[in-house]
């Protein structure tokens, strides 16, 4: 096992101290690469979402200052010039896995709505705080998956910050799901997420996180085979182009210069 820990989500020791401590020292990176910032809740249908070319300077300029600025989601790592690896900084990982680390800035409201992945995960902030709700795999029926397309995600249709009551009354499948697990990571704090593990995270302020998927060699020949085919059939032959997270130009914010 790379992983000895248990398959709940809970705080790790990890030392992100060579990671991005704030937008200012993530704007100087590669600051006129252009990144797609976005807007609204993109994994729910019913949400209102659109994405914006800006250039990353011009993004972490504006971030505190303008609370439309939007949501860099999932930039990842290695392309702004970042090598970081999480089994060299986190001691309960044990043994050779594969990472993937991605960037994520963002201001207060910001928000990741409710989905799980198929890989392990650790959440690391290092500026500012987020909110995170997660509730198991078993919760599945009562959380309303959708159809919208993110390779090895599955996306719901609940907004996890809502009431107990609103979630139940907006949607009827919801009710006599137990209450999420809830954390509020600061600067400094980890958590690991198990994989297929439902969970929404939400910016209290301005942030900058950045979460890390791995996975063993076992888990590549299962379920990383299966990634890599449908990540094929979608960048390639352009399966689920009108319904996905990642080519959503447009809806109700529209494009911004």
């Amino acid at each position: 096992m790379a992983s000895k820990t248990t398959p709940t989500p809970h705080l790790v020791a990890v030392d992100a101290s060579a990671l991005p401590q704030t937008p200012e020292e993530v704007a100087t990176l590669k600051p006129d690469k252009r990144v797609a910032v976005s807007h609204g809740c993109e994994e729910r249908v019913a949400a209102e979402s659109s994405k914006e070319d800006v250039t990353l300077g011009h993004f972490c300029a504006t971030l505190r200052g303008d609370p439309r600025a939007g949501y860099l989601k999932q930039c990842p790592l290695e392309d702004l010039g970042c090598r970081w690896s999480l089994r060299a900084h986190a001691p309960f990982l044990t043994s050779w896995v594969q990472e993937t680390a991605f960037l994520w800035v963002g201001g207060a409201d910001a928000t990741t709505g409710l989905h799980s992945d198929d890989e392990d995960n650790v959440l690391i902030v290092t500026h500012g705080s987020k909110h995170v709700l997660l509730y198991p795999p078993n919760s599945r029926r009562h959380l309303d998956p959708n159809p919208r397309y993110d390779n090895g995600t599955e996306c719901c249709e609940i907004d996890a910050f809502l009431s107990e009551a609103e979630k139940a009354r907006q949607h009827p499948p919801y009710a006599g799901c137990a209450p999420p697990l809830s954390f509020v990571l600061r600067a400094g704090d980890a958590l690991f997420i198990p994989r297929d593990w439902f969970h929404a995270v939400r910016s209290l302020d301005v942030s900058v996180s950045v979460n890390v998927f791995y996975s063993t060699l076992a888990d590549l020949a299962t379920r990383g085979a299966h990634r890599a085919l449908t990540d094929f059939a979608h960048n390639r032959l352009g399966l689920w182009r009108t319904n996905c997270v990642c080519h959503r130009p447009s809806g109700g914010f529209g494009m911004r210069p």
